[in-house]
């Protein structure tokens, strides 16, 4: 792994950084990156592609990527159980339409905080529901103050929560379960970084391009222009599918996973300061205490 990101980092990194240092640059890349991701899904609404369009480039591209790592990790991609790759597919095309169809109805902090702040909340009911795993009332505490920060996130927006704005939010939510149940088929199944970026690119694209071809999602493919697709390829496609996975496994590596976990919590606040001058939006008291809350109960879960 550290050969791959390495030329990320680059060759000086290597002799003057520490592993520490370089897992913390990992991570403030990762942020940003998932930081990109909420920004962009945000921006789908102004620009000519489709949601169909952006999910082709989202899987594309490291899908044309990894065809080097294909023979490697041939033999590892074939004794995946059908179960497993079921779960995978979870975080590839449904959690996509989801997280972008939520984020064209609501504000960019609600996309960063839901997306990024409630799964572990829903890992902990999923595995209740399906593996019978119980949760210790010490974590189920820290785990409520997420819950609590969305509520008052809402509620800031209660008088002006509009049905579109609602549907969003459910939209959100039901993408965050979906991450929640990728989660855990990450970890039942056990497969390393690459195999999981390759099984997940290679069948989404085909799966999104097949609902294409049937109709199912509109395109307006030939209508927009490259540079109108630029910053989707470099975010989603380069950013989301390629960097964010393989800067979030080095990162575990050298930080270990509680630590990368932690910094990974600061990525809901992060979106939702880029968000200001980035598209406009404006940040009430009820955004920043439900992220504070949010944030506060990802962390505090993490060490539970």
């Amino acid at each position: 792994m550290d050969n791959v990101i390495q030329p990320i980092i680059g060759k000086a990194g290597h002799s003057f950084l520490s592993p520490l240092a370089k897992g913390y640059l990992a991570m403030v890349v990762v942020l940003l990156i998932w930081s990109g991701f909420a920004l962009t899904a945000r921006a789908i609404g102004s620009s000519p592609l489709t949601i169909a369009d952006v999910a082709l480039i989202r899987f594309f591209v490291p899908m044309l990527l990894f065809i080097p790592l294909l023979p490697s990790h041939y033999q590892a991609i074939k004794q995946v159980r059908l179960s497993d790759v079921l779960f995978i597919l979870l975080g590839g095309v449904p959690f996509l339409f989801l997280a972008f169809s939520g984020a064209q109805a609501a504000p960019t902090a609600y996309v960063g905080t839901i997306l990024a702040g409630t799964p572990p909340l829903f890992v902990a009911l999923l595995s209740y529901v399906f593996y019978r795993q119980k949760t210790s009332m010490k974590r189920a505490f820290t785990l409520s103050f997420i819950l609590l920060g969305i509520v008052v996130m809402l509620s800031g927006s209660a008088v002006n929560l509009s049905g579109d704005m609602a549907l969003g939010v459910c939209y959100l939510l039901g993408g965050a379960v979906l991450w929640a149940g990728y989660t855990l088929g990450l970890k039942r199944a056990g497969l390393g970084a690459f195999t999981v970026v390759i099984i997940l690119s290679y069948l989404s694209f085909f799966i999104t391009l097949a609902l294409i071809l049937f109709g199912v999602l509109p395109t307006n493919f030939g209508a927009f222009s490259v540079q109108e697709a630029l910053p989707f390829v470099l975010v989603q496609g380069i950013g989301v599918g390629v960097l964010s996975t393989l800067g979030f496994s080095y990162a575990v590596n050298q930080l270990g996973t509680a630590r990368s976990s932690v910094l990974g919590s600061i990525s809901p606040g992060l979106t939702a300061l880029l968000a200001v001058p980035v598209i406009g939006e404006s940040l009430s008291i009820a955004i920043l205490c439900g992220l504070t809350l949010t944030i506060a109960g990802v962390i505090l879960s993490n060490r539970a």
